[in-house]
């Protein structure tokens, strides 16, 4: 397939939706994307799945356009738009709400609040849990005590809590997605981490988040090479430290622990002699 193969579906999609048939825009669009993450063209995907977010909405479908909206957002973090992830997982969460009145599923309120999670909205997110465990009677138990420990950073819970417990009750394919879903909702606590701080040992990682260190070395491995986490993995240290495209250097004097010679750009403009 060529990529004009995927403008060409792209256009399709616009006469569509130009033509005011929203149902059949949506599935366009859905196509367009398709065919764009081929190409591994993800700002391309994500914009043509944010557009049939827009048109399910119109059609009234709700759970189709609360998927695309959850896949764009999965496109944009591929491309390293992290804002616009979590942007768009609100976006789903929210219409996961709607779905689960159009389809009368309640466990359309569990996929809400795994976006929110994602999103980082931690409210919306609990919210969505209670409506869960409230109208689902029992229905996907494991799938809401997940959500309610990945609400709450329990990371070491959760990991083994999935292959003790989710695994029991989930197809391969379901499994893929909550794996996926863990490991976004850490890569997202790593990157709020960063915002603040430009390195971080993986020692205090393990102890806040119960993992292992073998594990959270992986996990932060992965990250990276999937430009998830913009840092870089400093093995001598046992730290994260965070892209030094993001990091100001005039700030280092405000942090907690002391400047450290790799801290700057120039270590070698501290070996003055002070009796100059």
């Amino acid at each position: 397939m060529r990529r004009a193969d995927c403008q060409t579906y792209q256009q399709m999609a616009e006469d569509l939706a130009s033509e005011g048939h929203n149902s059949e825009a949506m599935n366009q669009f859905i196509e367009a994307a398709k065919c764009w993450q081929r190409w591994e063209a993800f700002a391309r995907a994500a914009a043509c799945l944010e557009r049939a977010y827009e048109h399910g909405m119109l059609a009234q479908e709700y759970f189709l356009a609360a998927n695309a909206m959850r896949e764009a957002g999965l496109a944009w973090i591929r491309q390293g738009e992290h804002e616009k992830f979590e942007i768009d997982c609100q976006i789903a969460s929210e219409a996961f709400i709607m779905a689960a009145e159009e389809r009368h599923k309640p466990i359309c309120f569990v996929d809400g609040a795994f976006c929110a999670i994602l999103g980082g909205d931690i409210d919306m997110a609990r919210h969505l849990i209670h409506a869960a465990a409230e109208t689902t009677r029992g229905e996907a138990k494991e799938l809401i005590n997940l959500a309610l420990m990945l609400s709450e950073y329990q990371f070491g819970d959760a990991d083994m809590y999935i292959e003790a417990a989710v695994a029991r009750v989930t197809d391969r394919k379901g499994m893929d997605d909550v794996r996926r879903i863990f490991k976004l909702t850490f890569w997202g606590f790593i990157r709020t981490i960063l915002e603040s701080e430009y390195a971080v040992s993986l020692k205090s990682l393990s102890d806040s988040t119960g993992l292992p260190l073998k594990r959270i070395t992986q996990l932060i491995r992965e990250g990276i090479e999937n430009g998830i986490v913009p840092g870089s993995l400093d093995m001598e240290t046992k730290e994260i430290i965070v892209d030094s495209d993001r990091a100001d250097i005039s700030a280092l004097a405000r942090r907690k622990r002391p400047i450290l010679s790799r801290d700057l750009k120039d270590p070698g403009a501290w070996n003055l002699d002070i009796d100059e």
